[in-house]
C-alpha cells in the first residue's frame, strides 16, 4: 500500500513545538463556489416529453378489467391453456 502525503496548509509538526514561527508562505485553500443549478431549458428532451405527456397518461387503465374477466372465466371454466412457444417468442422479442 502507497501512502502519499497529501498537499494541506497544516504541518505535521504544527502544536508540537511552543516557539517556532514559520515565515514560510503557506499554499492559498481554494473557495467552495455554489454550484450553478440547470436552467429550464436545460432538462432533457425525455424529461419534456415526460411532462407532456402526463396528463394522457392519467387517463390510461393500469389494467384491462375485460381482459382479466375474461382469463378469470376461462380459469373458473377450466379451458386457459398456455402457448410456452409463444411466450418465449415473445420474451425473445422484447428482451433480446
Amino acid at each position: 500500500m502507497d501512502i502519499n502525503k497529501i498537499s494541506s496548509p497544516v504541518t505535521a509538526d504544527m502544536g508540537t513545538t511552543k516557539s517556532k514561527a514559520s515565515n514560510t508562505p503557506q499554499p492559498e485553500v481554494a473557495e467552495l463556489k455554489p454550484r450553478q443549478m440547470p436552467t429550464p431549458n436545460a432538462v432533457s428532451d425525455d424529461w419534456q416529453l415526460i411532462e407532456k405527456t402526463q396528463p394522457q397518461l392519467a387517463q390510461v387503465s393500469d389494467f384491462d378489467a375485460d381482459k382479466v374477466a375474461e382469463l378469470r372465466q376461462a380459469l373458473k371454466e377450466g379451458s386457459f391453456s398456455l402457448d410456452i412457444a409463444k411466450i418465449a417468442e415473445a420474451m425473445k422479442q422484447n428482451h433480446g
